[in-house]
């Protein structure tokens, strides 16, 4: 789908409202929120930092749409992502899911908690923004692109170690995400 052109002062608006969105859901989930079960912490630690499981919070819900969904025709946008009918969303660092939590998807949101702790919340919704907006689809999000990239290696064979923290650092170093 072609993207639309948006200004630079409309993309960082839009990065910012994405990443008040953001903070606002997160601020919704997290007192609801537990601490990543022990059996997936064993099954998943030699892949993400430990700090990472200190932090994250995982929660059974349903994320709102973003307030301002509704002006995006205006701007031309007509495929948002529909995160309120997504399996798993990750705000920062709380992940919550609407489906049951396995392991694969569980992954695929701490490979985001991880971008997170590298870009910070602005810097996650100013790329995840670009990324659609220069992808055209939710599916070319470099940050998606990469989760689902990672979490696809993992499931394929999860006695393959790795590092994802190591991963998301490269790929910002090469400009790929």
């Amino acid at each position: 789908m072609p993207s639309p052109k948006l200004s630079e002062a409309q993309i960082r608006n839009l990065a910012s409202a994405v990443a008040t969105y953001i903070s606002e859901q997160r601020a919704s989930f997290r007192d609801k929120a537990e601490p990543v079960a022990p059996l997936h912490q064993a099954a998943l630690r030699s892949f993400f930092p430990a700090k990472l499981f200190a932090k994250v919070r995982v929660v059974r819900g349903r994320a709102d749409d973003p307030p301002f969904y509704g002006q995006l025709p205006s701007l031309g946008i007509t495929n948002a992502p529909a995160f309120s009918a997504m399996a798993g969303i990750t705000f920062q660092d709380v992940v919550v899911h609407i489906e049951t939590l396995t392991l694969s998807l569980l992954f695929h949101e701490l490979v985001h908690a991880v971008q997170y702790s590298h870009l910070g919340r602005q810097g996650f919704a100013e790329r995840y923004v670009r990324g659609f907006l220069s992808g055209g689809s939710y599916e070319e999000i470099p940050l998606e692109k990469q989760a689902y990239e990672l979490e696809g290696r993992f499931a394929r064979n999860p006695a393959e170690r790795f590092s994802v923290d190591e991963d998301v650092r490269q790929r910002l170093l090469q400009q790929r995400l």
